[in-house]
């Protein structure tokens, strides 16, 4: 903030600024008459600290057309809320209803909508199982009981999931955490696996929707390429997607021999000794091993060792998934805005290929907002019916 300041100050009055440091380094004066040029570092700062203000004031507007279209449309969704209840038996939408509900309605038949959310076992939030042996489960979370198989043609084993602000809240857990939903996955790999040819992310059938101007979005990804310098996406087409290798993403990691493997429930801790190479030489914590497979050369030099056991945590803080809301500075976003009928996943996958290659495992996370008119207050309490 000093350095801004005194930055900012000299901009705005270079040649008092510029005068004294040329007298107390001893510099030549400058001949009367002659105005001390700006440096050049000075006006480039400016030139960022307007372009930031210009994203900011762009962003707002963008956040008041969408809170105007909401609004706007709030009596709608009343209407339309109050169908939904009396027409929970599965009976046809009357015919004095919208085009909008009709293609909502298309829509959700589309992404392979998990039944009405009266139906789910757990609301708002649900998780379904969305490949391998046991595609199409619903699945619960939170409780310690919660813990479910998976298994694919590449992996077999176990996964559990805690979201804050559900029932059954693990509170020790998430206690003087910032994060508000880890799922951990813990088993063994059918076959030898290239660690850098592994990824995770999110994959999208249909395209988003009310997505802000291009340059935004532009300005996004450069931020987000700081955290994630090998991710692979793309947002603005029809099939949208977002791919990082899966050993870089992966928040904490511990591989074991089997029937050495930590309790999927509790704390997990780092612990990649195991991993070979480096990792074998010498101690590496979370962050190291997230710089070191941030370099996809690396990645080729490691493989998934189908006779020991990997316990991998993902866990986010900028997803409130009790509210489906996307939290970022300071904002909160819903994504049924944005993604229309289409689930979260939390999965890892065989191959850099959108939409195609193996999946390892795959779970998606499906809310009621997603999939009609929404409120809090109807679905208390949160989770586990």
């Amino acid at each position: 903030k000093f350095r801004l300041r005194h930055r900012l100050r000299a901009v705005l009055s270079g040649t008092e600024v510029g005068a004294r440091r040329g007298v107390a380094a001893g510099a030549r004066p400058q001949p009367a008459g002659r105005e001390m040029l700006i440096p050049l570092e000075h006006v480039l700062l400016t030139v960022q600290i307007l372009i930031g203000l210009r994203l900011i004031a762009s962003l707002r507007a963008w956040l008041w057309q969408l809170d105007q279209e909401a609004g706007a449309g709030q009596l709608s969704k009343a209407r339309q809320l109050s169908s939904h209840e009396e027409k929970r038996d599965g009976s046809a939408v009357s015919s004095d209803g919208s085009n909008a509900t009709a293609e909502r309605l298309l829509e959700l038949q589309n992404h392979s909508l998990p039944g009405p959310p009266h139906e789910w076992r757990t609301r708002p939030v649900m998780l379904r199982v969305a490949s391998g042996v046991n595609s199409g489960q619903q699945v619960e979370f939170n409780l310690p009981s919660s813990v479910f198989p998976v298994e694919t043609d590449l992996f077999e084993g176990k996964m559990y999931f805690r979201l804050r602000g559900c029932a059954h809240e693990p509170k020790d857990y998430f206690f003087g955490k910032q994060r508000r939903l880890s799922a951990v996955v813990q088993g063994r790999f059918k076959q030898p696996l290239v660690m850098g040819e592994c990824y995770t992310g999110y994959e999208f059938n249909a395209p988003f929707k009310n997505v802000p101007a291009p340059f935004l979005i532009r300005a996004g990804l450069r931020f987000i390429r700081t955290l994630a310098p090998t991710l692979v996406e793309d947002v603005l087409g029809e099939r949208p997607y977002f791919l990082n290798p899966l050993c870089q993403t992966i928040q904490v990691m511990s591989v074991s021999m089997p029937g050495s493997e930590p309790p999927m429930t509790e704390a997990l801790q780092e612990n990649n000794s195991k991993l070979g190479g480096v990792f074998a030489e010498k101690r590496c914590d979370r962050i190291r091993r997230k710089n070191y497979f941030a370099v996809r050369e690396n990645g080729a030099k490691h493989t998934f060792d189908p006779s020991l056991v990997y316990t991998m945590e993902f866990y986010e803080d900028k997803f409130d998934p009790a509210y489906f809301d996307l939290m970022l500075i300071g904002f909160r976003f819903n994504l049924n805005r944005y993604l229309g009928a289409q689930p979260l996943q939390i999965m890892g996958k065989h191959g850099a290929v959108p939409h195609g290659g193996s999946y390892l495992f795959n779970v998606e996370m499906w809310h009621e907002s997603l999939v009609g008119p929404w409120s809090p207050e109807r679905s208390q309490p949160f989770g586990c019916l």
